[in-house]
């Protein structure tokens, strides 16, 4: 089995995903590949240091930053297992996750697990110390922990194009190839982001860039895509009202905007009321966030448009 771990200035948890790897159960050969994607953090020395105490771990280095898809597609060609796992560096395994997954892959082609917390309130659960629920990922099988059979990778690849949504599109082919792609209920890793709240609003931004790519591309609405039109609406209908001479409506944006961060932290975290501070904390954070990402969604709106689209099955 052939675990494949992309890494972009992951040195605060890169040792502990490792780890994760390595103390599997039921994997008796396996080899790790990490791909570091021209980190600037001592990442790669790190990962070095690993490999040199331990020979089934291979670094591979990029001279500078490719993204996600390249990275990947890099580490794939070099795996030599029946079985390739793509990981983040930042989630830890389960020890059994590796059983979990060869197990499932005796009647599937592709398998994933759920990381937790969604890597869209990540930050928030670890700024504020919120207990993160279970929320199943919109795509089956997603980069951050899955697992594949080999011979998907002789029809179809990651697409190297991609800095962000490499694992969507990779669903998308794997569908369009007719292959069996499924989550493991119960199968949860742990996603430790080490991002602050400058790189998450980066981040946000640009994963709504690749939300915008995404739905043009492939035809599919999924909730983000409702929430974006729903600010899309507020705005406007706020535009029209402006114009009309009513000064109170250039505050529908801002409450929708509220309105839509109370409803995603409420249904990110497990609460009480007793954290109603932390909570309220959370939702003016995450209103900064969902701007990032409404504000990444309007930018690639124009370059979505002039990408060709994929064709319908």
């Amino acid at each position: 089995m052939s675990f494949v771990v992309i890494a972009h200035n992951e040195a605060a948890g890169i040792e502990q995903a490792l780890h994760s790897i390595l103390a599997q159960e039921g994997v008796d050969d396996r080899e790790v590949i990490v791909v570091d994607d021209g980190s600037s953090d001592g990442t790669a020395e790190l990962v070095a240091a690993a490999a040199a105490r331990c020979p089934r771990v291979r670094l591979v280095r990029l001279e500078r930053n490719r993204g996600r898809g390249f990275a990947r597609d890099v580490g794939i060609r070099l795996a030599r297992g029946q079985v390739i796992a793509t990981i983040d560096a930042d989630v830890i395994l389960p020890p059994d996750w590796s059983s979990q997954c060869l197990g499932a892959l005796a009647v599937a082609d592709a398998v994933g697990g759920t990381a937790v917390p969604d890597g869209d309130v990540a930050y928030i659960c670890a700024r504020f110390g919120l207990k993160a629920r279970i929320v199943p990922h919109t795509t089956n099988a997603t980069g951050s922990n899955a697992a594949y059979r080999r011979e998907l990778f002789e029809r179809i690849a990651f697409d190297r194009a991609l800095r962000d949504g490499e694992d969507v599109a990779f669903n998308h082919a794997l569908r369009a190839i007719g292959a069996h792609v499924q989550t493991i209920p119960g199968l949860v890793a742990e996603h430790r982001e080490s991002k602050g709240f400058a790189e998450t609003l980066a981040w946000l931004f640009q994963s709504g860039r690749g939300a915008s790519r995404q739905l043009y591309r492939y035809r599919e609405l999924r909730r983000p895509d409702l929430a974006f039109a729903g600010w899309l609406l507020s705005g406007a209908g706020a535009a029209v009202w402006l114009y009309r001479g009513h000064r109170a409506a250039g505050c529908v944006p801002v409450v929708y905007l509220g309105t839509a961060a109370a409803a995603h932290v409420l249904s990110a975290f497990v609460w009480d009321r007793r954290d109603g501070h932390r909570l309220l904390a959370a939702m003016v954070v995450d209103m900064a966030l969902l701007s990032a990402y409404f504000a990444g969604r309007l930018a690639g709106i124009p370059r979505a448009t002039r990408a060709p689209r994929e064709p319908r099955p």
